[in-house]
């Protein structure tokens, strides 16, 4: 039995070009060591990658591109041809090394050749090395990323320990598929398109009879509506981050200490990803005031979350896209926080709901599976040239994503972990990323955008630093209960009464 690519991954893979590359790159700084070579790191990531079965596997396409692509094993692979070195200009700073993590997210990986490549970087100051892999959206797997599951392959707990004794090796997709067995998966998908299509139609009905259903009781019953604020709902406005994107990418990198974001969520309650995001929001609006004009509303980001169990359970942690507003037009950290505690808990209401409905809620995997990969192909080349883009409104302004990692120290080739980045794809019109991880005591920050559109992103990556400390320094003028204290705001705000569950 084939192993078909999911919908979304393929919808992602299609649809890219060399303006808008997919694919993510993973970052691991290690501390200096005289154990640490190129030929060291090339041997780890030669023997630990190709445990996932993704990795060590191709794609290949149906008869007359009909159909989404299917995995097959490749025979005898040497993943040696994927590895290569790169040395960091002098004097070998954050600077200078985010520039060379800039150039490597550039340009469209051909799919057809390979999925993944890896760099061991040398010439960081202090003596650093570091490990880069660039890996397709084809990776995903629908799961927390190909990064959560690259690094445990690579990271150990102790400077000892052997990474292969992590995690087994996974199985094997398959062999290459025979012409039969694409034709009998194409008649298969065809079958189970159908079925979607007219399962999508039915839930498309059923949710708008449900919506008029609701109303027309609430009308009945004279039941008060909960006023709807501003920052969490209305237009998108139209800022530089929806500019078209060029080739050219710009990478920022930063670290945070992840105590002063726990003084924060401990002095007004509210989720670490919450005081994280507010630093996001300071920092945006401090940008938008230097570089360009700050809007009369908030930010639309797009933020993966995590969905709710499944019988029998998925592999790893399945995700899948929620969009938040960020409130940038609010200059008070303390309303900040409120505000995004308001959308956050929203969110939470909506993915309670959508567990506890009869029907469930139709998702992009379902309608990506629907697209044919020439559609998706053409379609996204006739958008991007027709102009049509100018004319409608913004649908997102980019993404933000954090990803909680182990809380102890890491090691890799048996030297210390001080550094792990994501750095996650642009999408069209969408030209904004970061991405946090959580790494022991530390939590790392990356930025990407388009220099073209998006000047010294650096400000950005130091804002969110700086916005911390303007956060810690709020908590310690107000603290739990007392004086303006987000949880006062948030206890009397109408969605606080959802029935969703802590973001």
């Amino acid at each position: 039995m084939v192993v078909r690519l999911s919908g979304a991954d393929a919808l992602s893979l299609h649809t890219q070009s060399s303006k808008v590359p997919a694919h993510t790159v993973a970052l691991v700084i290690l501390g200096g060591s005289d154990q640490l070579s190129h030929q060291r790191l090339h041997q780890l990531v030669a023997a630990s990658l190709p445990q996932l079965a993704r990795f060590r596997s191709r794609l290949v396409t149906k008869p007359l591109g009909v159909g989404q692509p299917v995995w097959a094993e490749i025979d005898d692979y040497d993943p040696s041809p994927q590895i290569h070195c790169a040395t960091v200009r002098a004097p070998g700073g954050r600077r200078e090394f985010a520039d060379l993590i800039a150039e490597l997210s550039t340009g469209r990986q051909d799919w057809r050749s390979r999925l993944w490549e890896a760099w061991s970087i040398d010439g960081l100051a202090g003596g650093r090395w570091a490990l880069a892999v660039k890996m397709s959206t084809a990776l995903n797997d629908g799961a927390a990323g190909a990064a959560t599951s690259l690094w445990p392959r690579l990271l150990t707990t102790g400077p000892h320990a052997d990474p292969a004794n992590n995690l087994p090796t996974e199985p094997s997709l398959g062999s290459a598929p025979s012409v039969g067995d694409l034709v009998t998966d194409v008649m298969t998908e065809i079958v189970e398109n159908h079925v979607a299509g007219m399962w999508l139609l039915a839930e498309t009905v059923s949710g708008v009879l449900q919506a008029v259903s609701g109303r027309l009781l609430r009308a009945r019953g004279g039941a008060p509506r909960a006023p709807v604020a501003s920052s969490t709902s209305g237009p998108v406005p139209h800022t530089v981050f929806n500019a078209p994107l060029t080739k050219r990418r710009a990478v920022a990198l930063a670290s945070i200490s992840l105590a002063d974001v726990e003084t924060v969520s401990n002095a007004f309650g509210g989720s670490i990803t919450n005081v994280v995001l507010a630093a996001c929001t300071l920092s945006l609006r401090a940008w938008l005031q230097r570089h360009d004009k700050v809007p009369g509303g908030p930010l639309l980001m797009r933020m993966p979350f995590e969905l709710p169990a499944t019988d029998p359970p998925r592999v790893g942690r399945a995700l899948t896209m929620g969009r938040l507003r960020i409130p940038v037009h609010l200059d008070d950290p303390v309303q900040v926080l409120a505000n995004l505690h308001t959308a956050t808990e929203r969110l939470n209401a909506i993915r309670s709901h959508r567990r506890k409905s009869i029907s469930p809620a139709i998702d992009l995997e379902t309608m990506a599976s629907l697209t044919p990969p020439t559609v998706a192909r053409v379609g996204m080349r006739l958008y991007t040239r027709s102009g049509l883009r100018r004319q409608l409104k913004p649908i997102c302004h980019g993404s933000v994503s954090h990803i909680a990692g182990e809380p102890v120290p890491a090691y890799c080739a048996g030297a210390k972990v001080v550094g792990m980045h994501s750095v996650a794809p642009l999408v069209e019109e969408s030209g904004l990323s970061i991405a946090l991880t959580s790494r022991g005591d530390e939590l790392d920050v990356s930025v990407c955008a388009c220099p073209d559109n998006v000047p010294a992103i650096d400000d950005i990556a130091t804002g969110i630093m700086h916005s911390v400390s303007i956060l810690v320094a709020a908590a310690q003028e107000s603290p739990r209960g007392q004086g303006r204290s987000v949880v006062t705001e948030m206890t009397s705000h109408p969605a606080n009464r959802s029935r969703g569950q802590p973001y």
